[in-house]
C-alpha cells in the first residue's frame, strides 16, 4: 500500500537510478496502460474459470452452478487491465564509429542471407545495438525490483500479441501468436509462377502482414475505425500543474467502468529539445503570456543546478473506444476520458489531434515510438510519479480465485501457492459478521478447484480439514457432496463431535503395523497428555513433561511382545468385520502362553497377531481397525506410571500439593477417564475415505470457566490429531527403525503420495484454546513443519490478540477483514507491524461486507517480498448462502436442507435472496409478528422462519415465480450440456 508520499519517494528513487540513461538522446521509456471492462469475461475465463472447469471435469464433479455464477458475477464488477514499460533504444546512442560498425555488420549479414523480400528483415539486427538495449532493459528492471516494483520481462511473441490484441480489441484472448524467426514456417506457393520461385516464400512472413488484418478509416477529425471498433483519441495538451500518482487517475476512471488506454513517453534530451523555446521565451519575456513560461524554465534550471534533477521530453496520449456504429456512446466515453485526465492534477487535453489514426496508434504498444500529443518539458521525478507502475500487483499470474481491487481491477490468487508461496500459514482476523468464515471457505473451494487436485496418482479431491464451532461450514460440505454425486458423497463429510458412544477417539492410535508412534505423532501425543496433566491455571508441575514422555513410551512398550510386556488379547465379537475377514481368509492365528495370573485365557491370541495376519493378507484397512485394540488407552498410562524404572525415578518428587508427581499424574488421568469417557476407549469414530472433513466441536468445546476452557483445548488438540495426523507423513519415515519390514513399502507409497499432495488444515474460533500453551505449542510446531510436508495452515479468530506473538511471527499471511474498536485497531497495527499506509487502510477502509463484496486487507509474504493489498472478496449468491455463518441464515439454510436436496435449496435461496442473506427480511417479519401478537421474541423468530420456509417451498409470497426461474436455469444447463 502506497500513500502519495510513498509514491513520490519511490519516484524520486527511480529518478536517481535512471536519469543517467535519459540524459541524452537515444533511450526512451514508454509507460503504457490499458483498462477494458468489456474484456473482463475473457480475462476471468483465462485467469481462473477455464482451469476450474478443467479440474472439475477431471474430478468428475459438477461445480457448474458455482463456476457459471462466477462467470456471470465477476465481469459485472471487475475489469481487465495491464501495464507495461516499453523500452526503446535508437541509433542515437551510438557513436559515429559504432554507427559505421553497425552498417558494416548489416552489410555482411545481407550478403550471407538470401533476399527476404517482403518477409521479416532479420538481417537488420545488430549485436552492438542489441547489447546496448539489453543493458538498458536490465538497468531499468533491476532498479524497479530494488524498489519493490514487481516486473516480468515479456518475450518477443508476447509483445507482438499484446500489440495486435490492443489494436484489434475483438481478438483479445484468442490465443493468436506471431510467427517469428526460428519458428517452424510452412512455405507459401503463390499462383504466379514468377512469384512462387522467390526465396521469401520459404522465410518468415513480415510482422506488418501478421499484425494488421483490417483497414482503418478516419471518421472526421476526432474518430477512427479500426476493425470492429471506433476509437476516440485524447491528447494531453498541457501537463499537470500538480503532478499526481497514476493510481489517482485509475480510481477516477475505474469507477466509471470506462474502456481506455494510454501511453506516456519519456525521452532523453529534453533540455536540448526546448533550448530554442527557452531562448525565445527569455527574449520575449516582456509580454505577459511569456512570463509564466520564462519562470517555468528558470525553476527547471534551478532544480538542475541545486538537485541535479534533469528534465525529459514527455508526451501522453490516450484513447477510448466503442463498437462500430455506437458513436453516441463513444463520444460520451471520450468526454469522460477527457474530464478524467483534466481532473488529474489540472492537465489540459484536446480531442482534435489532427490525424485521429496516428493519435490512436500512439496508444498501441510496441509498434512505434510516436505520439501526436504536445511535448512537455517535465522534471524526471514528477514524470516518474505519473507513470503506471503503482498498480496493486499480485504475485500470481493466474489462480482459481479472483479478488477485486477497489478500483475494479482483477487480482488473481492461487491458493496452492503457485510456486511463490512455498510456506503457507494464514491468520484471518475480524469481528463476528465480517466475512472471515466466508473468506476461509472461499480459499478451501479455491484449493478444491485448483492444481492441488492434480497428484501423481491422478486427479483427486485435495485433502482439506477444518475444525469449526457450529454449522458455518455445513453448506460448503453439502455443496461439495452434491458436486460429487451420491456415489462419492462420502469423500466430503461434516461431523458433529459428541461425548457419546460411537464418537470414541483414542489419541494413541498408530499407523497400521507400527508398535510405536512416528516422531511428529509422538510430539502431538505428548502435548495432549501434558495438557491433561496440567492444572487449570495453566502452569505445569515441575518434571511433569519428562514424566509424560516416559510414561507414554512405557505404555507402548507394554503393549508389545517384549519381556515384561502385556500385549492385549484378541476376542471375537468386538470387531465383526475383523472376525469375518479372519474366517473368510482362513487366517491361522498364533497362541501364546498366558501370563501369570491371567485367568481370562489359557492360550491367548494377541490383537498384534491379528494385525500382522491381516497385513500379510493385504487387508490393510481391516488391520488398522484391529490395531485400535492393540495400542494403549488412557487407563494404560496408570500402569505404565507404576513401572519400576519410572516409579523409582519420579516418586521422590513432591509437589506443593504434598503429593508425589506420580500420584498427581494418576489423579489427573483418572479424572480425565471419568470426565471424558470417549477419550479412554478404542477408536470407534471412523472417517473412512473422506478427503474433505469438517469437524464441528460446538457440543464438546464449551467456554466460560477454567474447566470448560480446558475441555475446549483438549478437543482442539484431539480434533487436530483426528483429522490432520496423516498430513505430516513423509517418505523418509518409511526408513525409520520403528517401521516394521512387512509394512515398509506399503507406507513408503502412502507417505510419498501424502507428501506430494497439497493439504490444508483450518482452525476456526482460535480464541477458544488460546489459554492453553500446549495447543499453541502444537500449532507453532505444525507451522514450522508445514512447508516440508506440503501442509497449509490457517488460524481464524476475532481479535489479533488471540494469536501468540510466536504464531504471528511464523505466519506468512495476515488477512484482516475489519477491526472492532480503536483499541483493537491499535493492537492489530502493532501486532502485525503494519506500515502507515496499511494502518490507514485498516482503520478507515474496512467497513465489512456490503452489496459489492467483503473488503479485506492482506499482508502476504511471497517470493519477491511482502505484498500489502486492499482487496474485495466478491461471490455470487449461491456461494454466499453456502458459506454463510450468520445464525439466522444458517438456520434457514438448515431447514431447507431438511426439506429438499441441498443443491436445490441453495439455488432457491440464491434466487429469493440474491444478496446472500435473509437477515433484513427476517427482522422485518419478526417486528411485524411481535406488533400483532403477544409472542415472545423466540416464538416470533420461530414463526417467521417457518413461514418463510413454507413460502419458498410453495413458491408463493416473497418466493413468487421461484420455480419458473428454477426451470429456466435447469433448461439452460441442459442446453449447455
Amino acid at each position: 500500500m502506497c500513500s502519495r508520499a510513498d509514491v513520490e519517494a519511490v519516484a524520486e528513487q527511480q529518478r536517481i537510478e535512471l536519469q543517467g540513461l535519459l540524459e541524452g538522446t537515444g533511450h526512451a521509456i514508454e509507460g503504457w496502460y490499458i483498462s477494458d471492462p468489456d474484456q473482463a469475461r475473457v480475462a476471468v475465463d483465462l485467469l481462473a474459470l477455464n482451469g476450474c472447469e478443467q479440474i472439475s471435469r477431471m474430478m468428475n464433479a459438477d461445480f457448474h452452478d458455482i463456476i457459471n455464477e462466477r462467470r456471470l458475477r465477476w465481469p459485472q464488477v471487475m475489469r481487465w487491465e495491464d501495464a507495461c514499460y516499453i523500452l526503446w533504444t535508437r541509433p542515437a546512442v551510438l557513436t559515429r564509429e559504432e554507427k559505421k560498425q553497425v552498417a558494416a555488420e548489416r552489410k555482411e549479414q545481407v550478403k550471407a542471407w538470401p533476399k527476404a523480400g517482403s518477409g521479416q528483415r532479420f538481417t537488420l539486427r545488430s549485436e552492438l545495438m542489441a547489447g546496448r538495449h539489453d543493458a538498458f532493459v536490465a538497468r531499468v528492471q533491476d532498479s524497479m525490483s530494488n524498489l519493490g516494483i514487481s516486473t516480468t520481462l515479456l518475450q518477443a511473441d508476447e509483445s507482438i500479441t499484446l500489440a495486435r490484441e490492443t489494436l484489434y480489441r475483438e481478438t483479445a484472448g484468442s490465443g493468436w501468436k506471431p510467427t517469428l524467426v526460428g519458428d517452424p514456417v510452412m512455405p507459401r506457393l503463390p499462383d504466379d509462377e514468377k512469384q512462387s520461385k522467390k526465396t521469401e516464400n520459404l522465410l518468415w512472413p513480415s510482422l506488418r502482414d501478421q499484425i494488421f488484418n483490417a483497414d482503418a478509416e478516419n471518421q472526421g477529425g476526432q474518430l477512427v475505425t479500426v476493425g470492429d471498433y471506433t476509437y476516440a483519441p485524447v491528447d494531453m495538451l498541457l501537463g499537470p500543474e500538480d503532478p499526481r500518482p497514476f493510481s489517482e487517475l485509475l480510481n477516477t476512471l475505474g469507477r466509471k467502468r470506462l474502456p481506455w488506454r494510454s501511453s506516456m513517453i519519456l525521452e532523453g534530451g529534453g533540455k536540448a529539445a526546448f533550448a530554442i523555446k527557452e531562448t525565445g521565451a527569455t527574449m520575449l519575456g516582456m509580454f505577459p503570456g511569456n512570463k509564466d513560461i520564462t519562470r517555468a524554465f528558470q525553476a527547471i534550471k534551478r532544480m538542475r543546478e541545486t538537485e541535479n534533477h534533469n528534465s525529459v521530453r514527455m508526451r501522453m496520449t490516450a484513447s477510448t473506444w466503442a463498437p462500430v456504429g455506437e458513436d453516441k456512446l463513444l463520444r460520451r466515453r471520450a468526454a469522460d476520458l477527457s474530464q478524467g485526465l483534466e481532473s488529474w492534477g489540472g492537465c489540459k487535453t484536446t480531442r482534435v489531434p489532427g490525424d485521429p489514426l496516428e493519435a490512436a496508434m500512439g496508444s498501441v504498444p510496441v509498434l512505434s515510438l510516436g505520439s501526436t500529443a504536445t511535448p512537455a518539458l517535465a522534471p524526471l521525478g514528477d514524470a516518474m510519479g505519473m507513470m503506471p507502475w503503482m498498480r496493486s500487483a499480485s504475485p500470481f499470474p493466474q489462480g482459481s480465485i479472483l479478488f477485486r481491487k477497489p478500483d475494479g481491477g482483477i487480482w488473481p490468487f492461487d491458493p496452492t501457492g503457485g510456486g511463490v508461496r512455498e510456506h503457507i500459514a494464514d491468520i484471518i482476523v475480524a469481528p463476528p459478521g465480517s466475512g472471515k468464515t466466508v473468506l476461509g471457505n472461499t480459499i478451501l473451494l479455491g484449493l478444491l478447484l485448483s492444481s492441488a487436485a492434480m497428484g501423481n496418482n491422478g486427479v483427486k479431491l485435495p485433502l482439506l480439514a477444518k475444525l469449526d464451532i457450529g454449522h458455518a461450514s455445513l453448506g460448503f460440505i453439502e455443496m461439495v457432496r452434491n458436486a460429487l454425486g451420491p456415489d462419492r458423497a462420502h469423500e466430503a463429510i461434516f461431523v458433529e463431535m459428541q461425548m457419546a458412544p460411537g464418537f470414541e477417539v483414542n489419541i494413541f492410535d498408530l499407523q497400521v503395523g507400527l508398535e510405536y508412534p512416528l516422531p511428529l505423532e509422538e510430539v502431538a501425543i505428548d502435548n495432549f497428555v501434558s495438557l491433561l496433566a496440567t492444572p487449570l491455571d495453566g502452569n505445569p508441575f515441575e518434571g511433569m513433561d519428562q514424566l509424560v514422555g516416559d510414561v507414554i513410551a512405557e505404555a507402548y512398550r507394554q503393549c508389545t511382545g517384549v519381556a515384561g510386556g502385556n500385549p492385549k488379547h484378541y476376542r471375537e465379537g468386538i470387531e465383526p468385520l475383523v472376525d469375518e475377514a479372519i474366517h473368510r481368509l482362513g487366517l491361522q492365528l498364533p497362541h501364546h502362553a498366558a501370563a501369570e495370573g491371567d485367568l481370562d485365557s489359557a492360550d491367548p491370541t494377541w490383537w498384534r497377531d491379528v494385525v500382522t495376519a491381516l497385513i500379510g493378507a493385504g487387508e490393510h484397512r481391516l488391520a488398522g481397525i484391529a490395531q485400535r485394540h492393540a495400542v494403549p488407552v488412557l487407563q494404560d498410562l496408570i500402569a505404565a506410571a507404576r513401572a519400576p524404572e519410572i516409579f523409582n525415578r519420579y516418586s521422590k518428587i513432591v509437589l506443593p500439593t504434598h503429593e508425589t508427581l506420580i500420584d498427581a499424574f494418576e489423579r489427573y488421568i483418572m479424572a480425565a477417564i471419568k470426565k471424558y469417557p470417549t477419550l479412554s476407549e478404542p477408536t470407534q469414530l471412523d472417517l473412512g475415505e473422506a478427503r474433505i472433513i469438517v469437524l464441528d466441536l460446538a457440543r464438546v468445546a464449551p467456554q466460560g470457566s477454567e474447566s470448560a476452557n480446558r475441555q475446549t483445548a483438549l478437543m482442539y488438540m484431539l480434533g487436530r490429531y483426528l483429522i490432520g495426523r496423516n498430513f505430516f507423513l513423509h517418505p523418509e519415515y518409511a526408513d525409520l527403525p520403528v517401521m516394521p519390514d512387512n509394512v515398509r513399502e506399503y507406507h513408503r507409497s502412502r507417505f510419498t503420495e501424502m507428501k506430494e499432495t497439497i493439504k490444508r488444515l483450518d482452525f476456526e474460533e482460535w480464541h477458544r484454546p488460546k489459554e492453553a500453551p500446549q495447543v499453541d505449542k502444537q500449532a507453532i510446531r505444525d507451522v514450522r513443519e508445514g512447508r516440508k510436508h506440503n501442509v497449509q495452515l490457517s488460524f481464524i479468530s476475532q481479535r489479533s490478540g488471540d494469536f501468540s506473538a510466536d504464531l504471528v511471527g511464523q505466519s506468512t499471511a495476515r488477512w484482516i477483514l475489519k477491526c472492532g474498536d480503536e483499541r483493537e485497531a491499535n493492537e492489530m497495527i502493532e501486532n502485525f507491524k503494519l506500515t502507515p499506509a496499511s494502518a490507514y487502510v485498516v482503520r478507515n477502509r474496512l467497513p465489512g461486507p456490503g452489496r459489492n463484496g467483503a473488503p479485506f486487507f492482506v499482508v502476504m509474504n511471497a517470493a519477491e517480498g511482502k505484498y500489502e493489498q486492499l482487496l474485495v472478496n466478491v461471490l455470487g449468491p449461491i456461494e454466499l448462502w453456502a458459506f454463510s455463518s450468520t445464525p439466522n441464515d444458517t438456520a434457514l439454510r438448515s431447514r431447507l436442507f431438511a426439506r429438499m436436496p441441498s443443491s436445490r435449496a441453495l439455488r432457491c435461496l440464491a434466487i429469493v435472496f440474491p444478496g446472500g442473506s435473509a437477515e433484513k427480511e427476517l427482522a422485518r417479519r419478526k417486528a411485524l409478528a411481535m406488533k400483532s401478537s403477544f409472542l415472545q421474541d423466540e416464538q416470533a423468530q420461530q414463526g417467521v422462519m417457518d413461514a418463510l420456509v413454507d413460502e419458498i417451498l410453495s413458491g408463493q409470497g416473497i418466493a413468487g415465480g421461484l420455480y419458473e426461474r428454477l426451470e429456466a436455469m435447469d433448461e439452460q444447463q441442459r442446453a449447455a450440456a
